[in-house]
């Protein structure tokens, strides 16, 4: 076997790991590279380029795979930059999902009569069903933030010299309130939760003339009457309004692990709170969303058809105000964004209401 047929091999198997554009420059400089470092070798003793000499210049030289890495950018799904948002929107997901798996575990056994099989069944339905909602949440949020990392000119690789001037500025304004955050998180954790899962919770219960509620209500007494308030309309604006709930989510737990709002992250709030906006005003100028008439209250057993007709008119007029209130929250939210996005010196009023 020719000696340097080991040059050829190996210049092969690095040019298998570079990019096509630049390979065969590339592969012409290792090649140099080479021939220059047995030239030396050979001249320094004295002895001509034999196998021996060839494989101990290659060893030196470096596995063919970490030589091409040299030569590439570092590659990553989700980079140094966004690893640490990744960890924290999983650290706060996963969490949320066993937690939605452990009350859907205990429902399903308060509703089987309890012996050995129906336990194990329900326990491996449970954790089956969990770790498949894991794996699609894991998916996802992989998905979303290898799209975050090709796509926001932050996150892209850096190429020559980094500017000191382009560092985040050390201002308050540029602070997350990690309670803020997480507390957002949550309240949204628990929307997607209750709608998609406990919807029939939400109801109005009369059991007499001194003891009737509207809101969450999981138990049930004797003798009382309880229909949801729920209309078939909510659910048709359910998937938007968990996704939007989800995008929350993700959002709040990236802010809580860069710990500090920076361009993108505004955007990004600024662009949740017009899809809030949004989707609250399609909802508002579409049919109710709750459903219930003093008829039906009635016929469960309130003896006042007065108190019946302003419970009923309360609860329409709730839901749209809350609609509303959502709205006008959000909007301001927007507003104190994009000030913040567009504005450069600001009044001291104006910065006070531009946080974050």
């Amino acid at each position: 076997m020719n000696a340097f047929n080991l040059i050829d091999r190996y210049i092969a198997e690095v040019g298998k790991d570079l990019p096509r554009k630049n390979r065969l420059d590339i592969e012409a400089e290792i090649l140099s590279a080479l021939e220059d470092m047995l030239t030396e070798r050979s001249q320094k003793t004295g002895t001509p380029v034999d196998e021996q000499m060839i494989v101990e210049v290659l060893k030196e030289y470096g596995a063919p795979r970490k030589v091409a890495a040299s030569y590439l950018p570092d590659r990553y799904l989700i980079g140094p930059q966004l690893y640490s948002a990744f960890l924290s929107a999983l650290k706060l997901i996963l969490p949320i999902l066993a937690a939605i798996a452990l009350v859907k575990i205990g429902l399903s056994l308060g509703q089987i009569s309890l012996s050995f099989e129906n336990i194990f069944v329900t326990l491996f339905e449970g954790v089956f069903e969990f770790l498949g909602s894991a794996m699609t949440a894991l998916g996802s949020i992989i998905v979303l933030f290898a799209i975050l990392q090709r796509t926001l000119p932050e996150f892209k690789e850096e190429s020559g010299e980094w500017d000191p001037r382009k560092l985040p500025e050390a201002t308050s304004r540029n602070r997350v309130e990690v309670w803020s955050s997480v507390l957002e998180a949550c309240a949204a954790a628990f929307g997607i939760v209750l709608f998609n899962f406990f919807p029939g919770l939400i109801t109005i219960s009369y059991q007499n003339a001194s003891q009737w509620w509207i809101g969450i209500h999981a138990g049930e007494t004797a003798g009382a009457w309880s229909t949801t308030l729920l209309s078939e309309s909510f659910f048709k604006y359910l998937p938007a309004l968990t996704i939007l709930l989800a995008l929350v989510i993700i959002q709040d737990a990236v802010l809580v692990g860069r710990r500090r709002w920076e361009t993108w992250t505004r955007w990004t709030a600024f662009s949740l709170n017009i899809a809030a906006v949004t989707l609250a005003g399609i909802m508002l100028a579409g049919p109710a969303l709750t459903e219930i008439s003093v008829d039906t209250l009635i016929s469960g057993g309130f003896p006042d058809q007065f108190v019946a007709r302003v419970m009923v008119s309360f609860i329409n007029q709730g839901a749209i105000l809350a609609l509303v209130l959502s709205m006008i929250a959000c909007t301001i939210k927007a507003i104190r964004l994009l000030i913040r996005l567009t504005g450069r010196n600001l009044s001291p009023a104006l910065e006070k209401f531009a946080h974050p």
